[in-house]
């Protein structure tokens, strides 16, 4: 039996997907490219915007096109907060939310052996506890390993949390098991992820656990040299934070630090939880004792409302905070969000052309970066390709075979890949 998968939406998906390929194949599946004739398609939607939604129906109907009599199987966050609407598209055989997806397989065979003519709506769980999905081989040198998700922070622009559910943790010992794993698998950078990461351990039962347990526990094996941390709330970065990671030598120094914007109105409507003075303070301390980090974020421009002083504030803001990266996006609005109904939509021209300046200042505080990184020494994980990844997320040529590290003083750049002398 040939199976296809393919993926919309975040890195959490993506992950998501990866784990659910790993169980076709241990159940001895052939995994086809989507592009091919398959038994079966998976289709990991997506929800995150109206367009998220046309674009995860669009995928179903290319999969039924390319062989009708195959089981189309929708899952993820779409498949979650429309099961009915999923499940009445033509072709879908199975649907299947942001639960259950470690029994995929089961599910897929039990309506491959039904035939029914509707399409059935797998029970959609109550995410009440942590889906333990294996973690994720990104290549031979690099594994994802998801160890938190849901969120309950309720953004006015955000329907995941509906989607996700409330906040599940992977339990501690769960995660020393994994670990250990990879790195008996030759594994020496983890990645650790999450729908909301910095919550982690809010939900467990023992009493003030939190991401720093969970990164105590990733860091106990000798294999393992680095980990790298997924998206964090600036909230969640205090004076002791920021002291506990720097005194991690495995914690790469590369952090993303959610934003959305730098103006307080516009971050009030949103519903975030912090101010842009208190994200300032976060950025301070995390240079404070890493002054090497580099600091990634993301950007919504043209929210509900926003005026071309709050577009002005953030600009100077982005400006100010000198991030080593932002990731930009035009707004979206998003049917069943408290944004739906919020004033002063923005026409679609001003939301891009914002997002447009928005980019381009990204690309400047990119390459001053860059620029400020020639003459450094860093240490490279060494990938496929003939090159790797500085702990601070840079890309660097090497020479050395593909999961050795090596110390390398940066001596420039072609375009955003850097080169230079090694030391070792």
């Amino acid at each position: 039996m040939k199976a296809a998968l393919t993926t919309l939406g975040c890195k959490v998906n993506h992950y998501e997907t990866e784990a659910m390929r790993e169980l076709f194949v241990q159940d001895g599946w052939e995994i086809v490219d989507f592009s091919d004739l398959a038994d079966v398609y998976v289709i990991n939607t997506c929800t995150v915007t109206q367009t998220s939604d046309t674009k995860s129906r669009q995928m179903i109907a290319r999969a039924h096109r390319m062989n009708p009599g195959a089981l189309v199987v929708a899952v993820g966050c779409y498949a979650q907060t429309a099961p009915e609407a999923v499940a009445s598209l033509e072709g879908v055989g199975l649907v299947i939310g942001t639960s259950g997806r470690k029994e995929i397989v089961l599910r897929v065979k039990d309506a491959l052996a039904s035939k029914a003519d509707d399409s059935y709506i797998s029970p959609l769980y109550e995410m009440r506890e942590f889906e333990p999905l294996s973690a994720v081989r990104d290549s031979r040198t690099r594994a994802t390993l998801k160890i938190q998700d849901g969120c309950v922070n309720f953004c006015s622009y955000c329907i995941i949390p509906y989607a996700r559910g409330p906040l599940r943790s992977r339990p501690l010992n769960e995660i020393s098991a994994e670990v250990t794993l990879l790195a008996k698998e030759g594994y020496k950078e983890i990645v650790l992820t999450g729908i909301h990461l910095a919550s982690y351990g809010r939900d467990l039962a023992k009493e003030s656990t939190t991401l720093l347990d969970a990164i105590s526990r990733a860091s106990e094996s000798d294999g393992i040299r680095r980990i790298r941390l997924g998206s964090l709330e600036p909230l969640f970065v205090t004076e002791s934070v920021a002291k506990a990671l720097a005194e991690n030598p495995k914690i790469c120094r590369q952090f993303h630090l959610s934003l959305q914007s730098g103006s307080n109105t516009v971050l009030k409507r949103m519903n975030r939880k912090y101010s842009a003075e208190e994200y300032l303070s976060a950025l301070a301390l995390l240079r404070k004792y890493m002054p090497d980090c580099a600091v990634t974020t993301d950007v919504i421009a043209g929210f509900c409302g926003e005026t071309e002083e709050e577009h002005t504030e953030t600009l100077a803001f982005c400006k100010q905070a000198a991030f080593a990266r932002m990731h930009v996006f035009p707004f979206s609005l998003r049917k069943g969000t408290k944004a739906e109904t919020l004033p002063g939509q923005l026409p679609k021209g001003i939301k891009e052309a914002r997002a447009k300046e928005l980019i381009a200042l990204g690309k400047e505080l990119t390459q001053a970066y860059l620029t400020a990184q020639v003459g450094s020494v860093v240490e490279v994980l060494a990938e496929s390709g003939g090159a790797g990844y500085s702990g601070n997320y840079i890309r660097v040529k090497t020479d050395v075979p593909e999961g050795e590290i090596v110390r390398i003083q940066i001596e420039g750049f072609e375009g955003e890949t850097a080169f230079g002398k090694r030391l070792d």
